[in-house]
């Protein structure tokens, strides 16, 4: 009987540990994209499965473990046919829940803009702190290798909007891993 009630207490610890609360859509991805790229006339998805090699490299920079192999670039294309830019949605599970970021690149890599898509309840005031004190426009320009801690230092909002500023930096981090890794051309 006691390795019983030891069993249960264990996995209500365990299940105890991660709270998320429902996931709030801030953005939905559509306006993101069409946002983020605002000279793309055309838009196109590419679908990349995420492969053995890719992994470990992908490993070597960030600790990531893809719940789906396949992973979405949305490509938008100016009316001359060049490329406008690519948008990726990042996202960063943490004990509060997921978060999730609209990534737009430029074509030469560096972030156009970076924007909050989704969030949970409980997070959402914390991540609108963070977004509020002008976070989001200092990863524009950021490639990949650039170091974002320092971008996330001066965040005001309390404890938490701090911490959401660095789990949004870690997303915009992530995003550009991912980019370089896995978009070719």
């Amino acid at each position: 009987m006691q390795l019983n009630s030891l069993l249960v207490l264990s996995a209500a610890l365990l299940f105890g540990a991660r709270h998320p609360t429902p996931t709030v859509v801030l953005v939905p991805q559509t306006d993101a994209i069409r946002t983020a790229l605002p000279g793309a006339k055309q838009f196109f998805v590419r679908n990349v499965t995420i492969g053995q090699d890719d992994l470990a490299r992908i490993r070597k920079d960030i600790d990531y473990s893809p719940q789906d192999p396949d992973f979405k670039f949305y490509l938008g294309k100016r009316e001359d046919g060049s490329p406008a830019g690519v948008v990726l949605f990042p996202q960063v599970n943490t004990l509060h829940g997921p978060l999730e970021v609209a990534l737009s690149l430029n074509p030469d890599g560096s972030v156009a803009s970076a924007v909050v898509t989704k969030a949970t309840v409980e997070t959402k005031p914390w991540v609108l702190d963070a977004v509020r004190s002008g976070l989001m426009k200092r990863f524009q320009g950021a490639k990949y290798g650039d170091e974002l801690g320092s971008r996330v230092q001066d965040v005001s909002g309390g404890s938490m909007a701090k911490w959401q500023a660095q789990v949004i930096a870690t997303a915009v981090y992530d995003g550009l891993v991912l980019h370089h890794v896995l978009f070719k051309g």
